[in-house]
């Protein structure tokens, strides 16, 4: 019995902070453009600034819980938002930049790796972005306010 426990307990933070780290990375612009609208500026560790920011990010990052807890099915949202945006901003658009700018310099060997690179993730970007639409269907026929609580 205590066995399940001990893995459950280390598995929650292998969990956590990965997710953690994914929302300081890509709510930053979000946090940069809050900071610019009201002003912030100097050291990072001013109290000012300080208490600004933990009271921002922390409210953002309590509010995202919220809905998170409120949807149970966000992960679909999240995963048609990863399918849609992040995996072709990831794979597909810098491999087509570097095409675009070692057009010259490449040899036909390294212009068919991107180019299948291009190809592959294209189709992997639409097969998980309709996987993402049908879970979203599938998962709001059962919908029930914070199902998982």
């Amino acid at each position: 019995m205590f066995l399940p426990f001990l893995l459950s307990s280390t598995f929650f933070p292998s969990i956590f902070f990965p997710k953690l780290n994914c929302f300081i990375i890509f709510a930053s612009p979000m946090y940069e453009y809050v900071d610019t609208v009201y002003g912030i500026k100097g050291s990072s560790l001013e109290i000012k600034n300080l208490s600004f920011r933990i009271l921002v990010r922390g409210g953002y990052l309590i509010f995202n819980t919220f809905v998170a807890a409120l949807l149970p099915f966000l992960g679909d949202f999240i995963s048609l938002t990863g399918a849609a945006s992040i995996l072709p901003l990831t794979f597909i658009l810098a491999n087509h930049m570097y095409l675009v700018a070692k057009e010259k310099k490449l040899t036909f060997i390294e212009q068919l790796w991107h180019w299948f690179n291009i190809v592959f993730f294209s189709i992997v970007s639409l097969v998980a972005t309709i996987a993402a639409i049908w879970l979203i269907v599938d998962h709001s026929r059962t919908y029930h306010v914070f199902a998982d609580m």
